[in-house]
């Protein structure tokens, strides 16, 4: 869903596909992960992490400020994020950990838009 959203522009057949997957999303936009550990899902905005992404319209305004409200919720005191999957090594959980901070500090920002709902902390 997220390489149909990211070639919605230059693709047409895209708009359909992207179309005919985005229905199959529950209205929490939550999918948990089978066989994952417990509480390990796919969430709204794993699916549709930019704003103005295609795929966001398949997305209610409230699963976002909720999700947003999520992960801003997650930032650890060092400033980091944690995954909520298992990683193989030690080294395997650090090197996630940083793709995760990355990743939401990169959500968080694109979603501020003059509000401060969803701000990393110290911003």
């Amino acid at each position: 869903m997220c390489f149909l959203d990211a070639i919605h522009d230059v693709r047409p057949e895209a708009a359909t596909e992207l179309d005919r997957l985005s229905r199959l999303l529950p209205d929490t936009g939550t999918l948990p992960v089978e066989g994952g550990i417990e509480g390990e899902a796919l969430r709204p905005l794993d699916f549709s992490p930019l704003p103005d992404g295609p795929l966001r319209a398949a997305l209610s305004d409230d699963v976002i400020a909720t999700d947003l409200r999520r992960l801003a919720s997650l930032q650890q005191d060092d400033g980091g994020w944690i995954v909520d999957f298992t990683s193989h090594s030690p080294a395997g959980a650090l090197e996630w950990r940083g793709y995760a901070t990355v990743a939401a500090l990169k959500v968080l920002r694109a979603h501020q838009g003059g509000s401060a709902q969803g701000a990393p902390r110290g911003e």
